[in-house]
């Protein structure tokens, strides 16, 4: 039956009413969907009037669902997860040059020149199609991959997905310790977080990735590691000026190493916390992905990477 109603809402207000209830904070919201909060709110407030019932509740403080908001989330994720599964279908049975292309991502926080496994596959012009790897935070990337407009994406240990993402780990990150280049520290090849003292450090924000934050957070316990936090800035380059300037120190990854900076030392971690505080390399791809040209990319990827330390 041929269903035309003005009373159903579109999918990009569903995305919109999504993002609200996964973040449950309109700020982080609209910078998952690249748009500004008062048309994300005009959003929200037009789904509402459409369905005549309350399904968010928001003050100065916080913002949460309510019953039939957690109800309506769950629908609207299926409703969702269907159309991207109709489209995929689609797509798989077409045979022009569209089928083949495959839209991939890099995460931001690895230097990829440095894996050279990684660093082999994604300037292959076989492999990229010749087209660059869209960069981002991974968070970004792992979004962007749910929402449809990337077919897969490279990213360092993200959370648990839900059940419309397929991860695979293929690889690991050791951290290292970027300190300023007069810390006393820095004359040793290998650096103790005791022996960083209670200078600030530099960190990210839990909802950018609370899993790994979560994981770090544990082994700072199990090593008495309680220095003071300072929020990193989103550009490496700052973060660099930041510590030579003495005003704290920070973890990275160690192919970020090949960034070099006056006044900056990159040490290594003692290996046991090294491997606690590694980065899981992990590809994403929708969990009922059909495109045989996606899943031949997983595939070549998991090949080049996986068993092997990158």
């Amino acid at each position: 039956m041929l269903m035309l109603s003005k009373h159903l809402p579109s999918t990009r207000t569903l995305q919109c009413y999504l993002a609200v209830a996964q973040e449950l904070n309109f700020r982080r919201a609209a910078e998952l969907l690249n748009m500004s909060q008062p048309p994300l709110s005009r959003q929200i407030k037009g789904l509402e009037d459409l369905l005549r019932v309350q399904l968010i509740v928001r003050d100065t403080h916080r913002v949460s669902l309510t019953t039939a908001g957690e109800a309506f989330k769950d629908e609207a994720h299926r409703v969702l997860l269907a159309l991207d599964a109709a489209v995929a279908g689609v797509k798989a049975d077409c045979h022009d040059d569209d089928a083949a292309t495959v839209r991939m991502g890099l995460t931001s926080v690895i230097n990829h020149s440095l894996m050279p496994g990684l660093n082999a596959l994604v300037t292959d012009p076989a492999f990229t199609g010749g087209r660059a790897l869209e960069r981002a935070w991974s968070k970004r990337l792992v979004e962007r991959v749910r929402s449809g407009e990337l077919d897969l994406a490279i990213v360092g240990d993200i959370a648990t997905p839900a059940d419309d993402l397929a991860v695979e780990t293929v690889g690991s990150e050791p951290m290292i310790v970027v300190l300023p280049a007069s810390h006393p520290a820095a004359a040793q090849a290998e650096v103790d977080l005791a022996a960083l003292g209670a200078m600030p450090l530099f960190w990210f924000s839990r909802t950018d990735n609370p899993a790994y934050y979560d994981k770090c957070e544990r082994s700072f316990r199990d090593f008495g590691y309680a220095a003071p936090r300072r929020l990193e800035p989103k550009d490496f380059t700052m973060l660099l000026a930041q510590v030579a300037a003495g005003e704290g120190v920070a973890l990275c990854p160690q192919s970020m190493q090949a960034t070099s900076r006056i006044g900056v030392a990159y040490r290594a971690l003692p290996p046991a916390l090294a491997r606690l505080l590694s980065i899981d390399v992990q590809v994403v791809s929708r969990a009922h992905e059909t495109r045989g040209a996606v899943r031949d990319k997983v595939g070549t990827i998991r090949a080049a990477l996986a068993g092997k330390p990158t």
